[in-house]
């Protein structure tokens, strides 16, 4: 009997041990711990890193080219562009899809921003790698050379190595309404809160 009680008293002392250990929780919030965003971008782990309800910011480095049209892309000189920056802010209001800004601010003499566009993406994230391949296209307001409106589509991948930081590269083709049509090239990190 008292070995019964034993191993009946030593199970209930272990499942209740057990019971006691903290369970993981999901990542927190920005507005809910804002030192755990900035000490968050320091981790690797692996949690769902590509959400709903999202909002990013872009910094980046871009590299443009004018083009006389798009069937001429590959027979265009990649030595006579122009290098520059810029920044964007990205809303995921769906895990795949979401709405993007972002200003192109070139090294080429003239007014600081070079245009300033809005993009409708599609992203498609690939399991728990952390890389995602995304799609876009919209519109934009050209300044330099000419005011004028500009289409665009282009294509990209993100890799993020936490919930919260990433970078990316993407290319996308602009249709120019006046002056001459452009390939651009961005490179950069995404910070998201």
């Amino acid at each position: 009997m008292k070995k019964i009680l034993a191993t009946a008293l030593l199970g209930i002392i272990s499942v209740t041990g057990a019971s006691a250990q903290p369970v993981a929780s999901a990542p927190v919030h920005i507005y809910q711990d804002p030192s755990a965003w900035w000490t968050g971008h320091f981790v690797y782990y692996t949690p769902e890193r590509y959400t709903a309800q999202e909002l990013s910011l872009d910094l980046f480095g871009t590299y443009m080219n004018s083009e006389r049209r798009i069937q001429d892309i590959f027979k265009t000189s990649i030595h006579h562009g122009t290098w520059g920056g810029g920044v964007g802010l990205n809303y995921f209001f769906l895990r795949n899809i979401g709405i993007g800004a972002d200003i192109n601010i070139p090294d080429n003499g003239g007014p600081a921003v070079d245009s300033i566009a809005g993009n409708l993406i599609a992203r498609f994230p690939l399991g728990p790698s952390g890389w995602a391949p995304y799609v876009f296209g919209g519109g934009a307001r050209g300044t330099d050379p000419v005011w004028e409106w500009q289409g665009q589509a282009g294509v990209g991948f993100e890799y993020r190595w936490n919930p919260m930081t990433g970078i990316f590269i993407d290319s996308r083709y602009i249709w120019a309404d006046k002056s001459t049509d452009r390939l651009t090239f961005r490179a950069g990190m995404r910070f998201i809160f």
